[in-house]
Order: C-alpha cells, then structure tokens, then sequence
C-alpha cells in the first residue's frame, strides 16, 4: 500500500510538471517536498527519482522492457519552474551549467533519447508520452506561467551541482536570475524487503 501512495504522489509531480498547471501536490505553507529556490524572481523545485519510481511510471504507461531497462540506468530530475515576476522569464538549458567535481555533466536530450529509440525499436506512441514529460529544452515564461518537465543525467553516482541562468524581459535584456543547487545525488532504489 506504501508503494502504491509513492508512485501517485510521484505520478502526481510529473503530471504537474508536464501540463504546466499551477496546482502543486503540497499545502500552502507547507515546505516543498524537494531542493527549492524560492524568490520575488521564480520558484523552481527539483525532484529527484529513484530507477523504481521511474520504472514504474512509464511501465504503466505500456512502455516496454527494452526502454524500461534504459530508463532505469539513468538519473531523472524533475524540474518544476513558476515565474513569479511581472516581465518574461527566458528557460534555455543551454545556459544551465551542470556539473560533477568541477566537470560538465551531459544532459540526455532528445537526440540522445531518439538515438536510444531507434535502437531498441520503441513504438511511435511510447516516444510521445517521453517527449511531453521532458523539460522543454527552451521556452518563455510569461508573468505567473509555470513549466515543468524531466532532466535527465547519466547515472553515475556522482553528486551533481546545477547552476542555470533565466534571462528576462521580452528582448531578453532585462537582466539575468541565477539559480543554484549543490551536493544532488540521484538516489538509488531502497533495499528489497
């Protein structure tokens, strides 16, 4: 039964973070149940899955063994971002720094996932439902908007630090935010019982 609450809380974070709806799975004033940043700016919250909690979440989506197995050897951040301005908020991974001991950190982007795809031959289907729990590679945030989406790392069992960078305004010459995270771990599936 504690299982089954985890995967529909987690279900619930993902579905939040790919519709972009504003309804969030905790209590107003109640803390965020993972590493935040919470200013005048933005609030961006990180999740951070074990392989299980991501296994179970596409297998219930039909996706097969094959892409499960690949899944499951990666590290799955959920990423969820409010603009909290009055002006646009510019999202572009490109301008994220992920880092690991002072060393870049890939992010497996679509071409990685679509190389991944065709190998294993993953049904046309399977790749959508992917693609719309992704965090959007670039995207404006209008005043109050939110997205959300998975990051996705390689598994390594490094700890990772995440800067990113939004700049703002509709010309993008509003200044910049930062926003940092330090000391993430990808954690691993508990103990079997």
């Amino acid at each position: 039964m504690q299982m089954h609450l985890k995967c529909t809380l987690f279900a619930m974070v993902l579905l939040v973070a790919a519709h972009d709806t504003p309804a969030l799975p905790w209590a107003v004033g109640e803390t965020p149940p993972g590493p935040y940043v919470d200013n005048d700016r933005l609030f961006i919250l990180l999740r951070l899955h074990t392989p299980e909690q991501m296994a179970a979440f596409y297998e219930a989506r039909g996706f097969t063994p094959a892409a499960i197995e690949r899944i499951r050897a990666t590290c799955f951040i959920t990423v969820h971002i409010d603009n909290k301005s009055n002006t646009v908020l510019w999202l572009d991974t490109a301008n994220w720094r992920i880092t690991a001991a002072g060393k870049p950190v890939r992010r497996l982007d679509r071409d990685y996932w679509d190389a991944v795809w065709d190998e294993i031959g993953l049904p046309q289907a399977s790749r959508s439902t992917f693609g719309w729990t992704q965090l959007p590679a670039v995207r404006d945030l209008q005043p109050t908007e939110p997205v959300g989406g998975n990051l996705v790392l390689p598994r390594d069992g490094r700890t990772i630090s995440i800067e990113a960078d939004f700049l703002t305004g509709k010309d993008k010459r509003q200044g910049m935010v930062t926003v940092k995270f330090e000391n993430l771990q990808c954690p691993e599936d508990p103990p079997a019982e």
